[in-house]
This record gives structure tokens, sequence and C-alpha cells, in this order.
């Protein structure tokens, strides 16, 4: 069952940043290429998901800090609605149908034991190879991903009326220039959640995640 905290404005040190881009909502973006040379290079070998391994390592980013696990709860016995931080959040990502070139969004409950969450995710997408929906109904603790490899991009963002607290990250296409793989990886969220300090240190701890995870797979240690 989903389990969360409520902010005590009072005491939350960013809570006139939250009031602030409630009041006035906007979104904030960071696009930039990460290394994936070694990650690339032990999924290969080893025969891993590529895919898996980025999706299974942006959300144990997303799970480390609290500023990308926001969500707002309103109750009756509340006077406003009240920000609150999940104790954990999920992805939500995309299979693509290549024989209609249409997708089925889907969700992969995530653990931090790498192994456990690459053999959900392969579950997950079977029961959803078989589906024509839209998407999969998936609990309120989730965050949007999306993978875009037919291409390498230089940005991405997901515009909406009112950004969600939630973050969106979206990849793409590797591209290869003296020996090194670089892949495009882009996050946005509602400023009210998060500035671009907080952002560029979750494309740093990606980035580091990653050759973390490729000396893990490398070394048979999963």
């Amino acid at each position: 069952m989903a389990q969360y905290r409520t902010i005590d404005l009072n005491g939350w040190p960013r809570a006139a940043h939250y009031r602030h881009f409630t009041d006035y909502p906007c979104a904030v973006t960071l696009s930039d290429d990460v290394d994936v040379t070694a990650l690339r290079a032990a999924c290969r070998s080893s025969r891993v998901s590529f895919t898996g391994a980025v999706l299974w390592t942006v959300s144990c980013v997303v799970n480390r800090h609290e500023e990308f696990r926001l969500t707002e709860v309103d109750a009756p016995e509340l006077p406003e609605p009240v920000p609150a931080v999940w104790d954990e959040v999920h992805p939500v990502y995309n299979l693509f149908h290549e024989e209609t070139e249409t997708y089925t969004s889907l969700f992969t409950l995530w653990t931090p034991d790498f192994r456990d969450f690459l053999a959900r995710m392969r579950d997950d997408c079977e029961r959803a190879s078989r589906l024509c929906a839209v998407s999969v109904p998936a609990p309120p603790n989730v965050f949007e991903t999306s993978a875009v490899p037919w291409r390498h991009f230089t940005s991405a963002s997901a515009v909406t009326p009112i950004p969600s607290l939630s973050p969106v990250i979206v990849w793409g296409g590797w591209r290869e220039a003296g020996g090194r793989a670089a892949m495009p990886l882009s996050v946005t969220v509602s400023h009210a959640a998060a500035d671009g300090f907080h952002l560029a240190r979750f494309l740093n701890e990606c980035e580091e995640g990653f050759a973390a995870l490729a000396q893990r797979i490398g070394g048979g240690i999963l």
C-alpha cells in the first residue's frame, strides 16, 4: 500500500518556494548527455537489458531524494491541500508495439535489488505486450519516464498547464564520439518541487549510477 507523510510548511526550508511556484506554476527542465560507455558494454556482454539498467538506475536516484517523491494531499480534515512525500515511488514507462507503432504505458514496482527489478519488469512487459490498451492502471505513487531510442536529442520537456510535482524523465539514443557513448537524459518537474541544483544533482548521480552498475554487471554481481 502506498504510504506518505505530510510536510509541515512551518518547518520546511522549501515552504516559501513551494508556495510561490504553486501560485505561479511553472516547470524546470534540464537535459544533458551522460556517459553510458561502460554500461552499454556491460549490458551487451552479459545480455542484460540496457533499458532495464537505465530505468532501475533512474529509479534509484529518484527514490534517494525527497524533492522527486512529492505529492499533494487534499482531505476533508485539512483546511487546504498540503505537500507530502511518498515513502517510495515506482517508474511508469512505455512498451512500444512495432506492428502498430503505438505503445502501452505500464509500471514496475521499484526495488533496490537490481535482479528482482529486472524479473518484475520482464513479467510486466510480457503482460503488457498482449494488451491493446493505452495504459495499465497504476498506483498513485509513480513517476513518468519515456525512452526515445530512435534519436539522439539535445532537449526534451513535458508541457502541461499545471506542472507535475513528480518528475518526468526522458532519455534518447546514444551517440558515439571518441570511443565514448553519450546518451541524452532529461528531467522535468514543477518548480515548486525542485530547482536547477536538484536537477543537476539528479543527472550527475544517474551518470555515477550507470558507471557503478556497469561494474556490478561486468563483475557478475547483480
